[in-house]
């Protein structure tokens, strides 16, 4: 996300992530995309920055449960509804996880034929 003067903030890439079936999922949420310090979701209501979530994060099967502060809530128009588009920064998240999201979400290399 740029900042003030077109800056980006963030210290990786955000990725998307599939509807349905990726390495990566929350309980209760849909999942837009992640990095090894945030994500976004998807919300039918609006989220205040810098209020703190907890959420559990299912990365390759393991259950965990991280810590949240709401940095951007974006409205987004869905057909005729509007959802908000959630950007989370993790607060609390054990480092094992998040060396697990950073391998999962490492490019593959093109395998040639």
């Amino acid at each position: 996300m740029a900042g003030p003067g077109g800056l980006e903030r963030r210290r990786a890439e955000r990725v998307p992530m599939p509807a349905r079936g990726g390495s990566i999922a929350v309980v209760g949420a849909r999942l837009v995309n992640a990095s090894p310090y945030g994500m976004m979701i998807e919300s039918p209501v609006a989220m205040v920055r810098d209020a703190h979530l907890e959420l559990r994060l299912v990365v390759t099967g393991e259950n965990v449960d991280v810590g949240t502060r709401v940095a951007a809530c974006i409205a987004m128009a869905r057909g005729a509804r509007t959802v908000f588009g959630v950007g989370l920064e993790f607060t609390r998240i054990p480092e094992h996880v998040r060396e697990r999201i950073r391998e999962v979400l490492a490019p593959r290399p093109a395998r040639s034929a």
